[in-house]
Order: structure tokens, then C-alpha cells, then sequence
């Protein structure tokens, strides 16, 4: 084993220990390197990241295109299996951003959604007057969250209340809420739920 030299009664770095410590110094420059372009190009300055370190470049625009090619195969995993809600008959609708839901006699309710920045974007969910408080809105919304989950999905969700027979804002946020959707710096003025957040355990709902 490698002993450690002493000068002026302190011990010195053997040359084992002074290489680790280099290569780990070069192993976090490299990464904040690759923060700073990541962030970069996100913001427009593709010509001058290319420029400076194309190679990184190169590498990070792969990245985004196959990562926004599995996030379009995800949302669509997740259309599919949302049509499928115990005792409602989910369709698509015509502009494919709304799911709509019956059971064998009346139209029951809608989501509505779309794909951004590689998340679920969830635009609130609406629920006849006449089957409010039968825990429509809970089903849809459990076979949502469940399915992302299984996708590694994030959902965003903004959802103002639908008329004055719906809930409050409050209670909407409470009701989200109970599903594992918080607020966050990434949706201003919505909420987030993040994959494999606590599920909503309550079986009876007021929406």
C-alpha cells in the first residue's frame, strides 16, 4: 500500500489519490459543461453551442429527438388505455384532444388533453349535472394517473371549474390533490403529478 509522504508535519496526497481527485474535478466540469449547453439550446443558441462543442451538440440533439419520439409513444400508450374506464365506453374526439366518455345510455363526461414538452397536459375533466357525485371523475382520473405511471409519464394539469354547479377552486385543488398532483415551478398556474406519486386511496368522491 502507498504511504503517504509528510513535509512540514502535514501528510501529502499520494499520486493514487491525486489522480481520483483530478479525474473527479473533470468528471463534474464535464457535467455542468453539459448543463450549460443543454440549457443553450433551449433557448435558441444552437449556432453557438455547434460552434464551441459540437460534438455535445450532436450527442444532446439525439437525445431530444428520440426523447420526444418515446414521449409521443407514451401519450399515445396512454389514449389507449384511458378509453378503457369500468362501466364507461371512452372515444376520441374529432380533434383528437378530447376523450369522451358514455356508459349505454348518456354521454357521461370528457377530458381534455394534449402532448407538450414531453408531458400529459391535462385540461380538466368535465362531468354531466346528473352523474356528479357518483365518482365519475375519480374512475377517469385513477385509470389516468395509473397508466402514467406505467408510461413514466408526467401529467400537467389546468383545470378551472366548469360552471357553478362543479366545484370551487379549492375543492378542485383538494380533489387533485388527493391524486398526488401538486403545485409546481414547472407548471405556473397549474399543478403537476410526477410518476409514481401516491395514488388517491378514497373510493367515494363529490365530483
Amino acid at each position: 500500500m502507498a504511504k503517504k509522504r509528510e513535509r512540514n508535519g502535514r501528510a501529502m496526497s499520494t499520486p493514487t489519490e491525486a489522480t481520483g481527485s483530478l479525474q473527479s474535478e473533470v468528471c463534474r466540469l464535464n457535467r455542468e459543461l453539459r448543463a450549460f449547453v443543454a440549457v443553450a439550446l433551449q433557448h435558441g443558441l444552437r449556432d453557438y453551442c455547434a460552434a464551441r462543442h459540437p460534438e455535445l451538440t450532436a450527442e444532446l440533439e439525439k437525445y431530444y429527438a428520440h426523447s420526444q419520439l418515446r414521449a409521443r409513444q407514451k401519450y399515445g400508450h396512454v389514449l389507449t388505455i384511458i378509453g378503457n374506464v369500468p362501466g364507461l365506453q371512452g372515444t376520441a374526439g374529432d380533434t383528437a384532444e378530447r376523450t369522451y366518455y358514455r356508459n349505454e345510455m348518456d354521454n357521461v363526461a370528457y377530458i381534455e388533453h394534449a402532448l407538450k414538452n414531453k408531458r400529459f397536459v391535462l385540461g380538466g375533466i368535465w362531468v354531466a349535472p346528473q352523474y356528479r357525485g357518483k365518482g365519475v371523475a375519480h374512475k377517469i382520473l385513477r385509470v389516468l394517473v395509473e397508466t402514467a405511471d406505467e408510461a413514466d409519464l408526467s401529467i400537467e394539469l389546468y383545470h378551472e371549474p366548469f360552471g357553478e354547479e362543479g366545484l370551487g377552486v379549492n375543492a378542485l385543488e383538494a380533489f387533485y390533490n388527493r391524486h398526488g398532483f401538486t403545485r409546481h415551478d414547472t407548471a405556473p398556474g397549474g399543478m403537476v403529478r410526477f410518476p409514481r406519486s401516491p395514488l388517491d386511496l378514497y373510493i367515494a368522491t363529490n365530483v
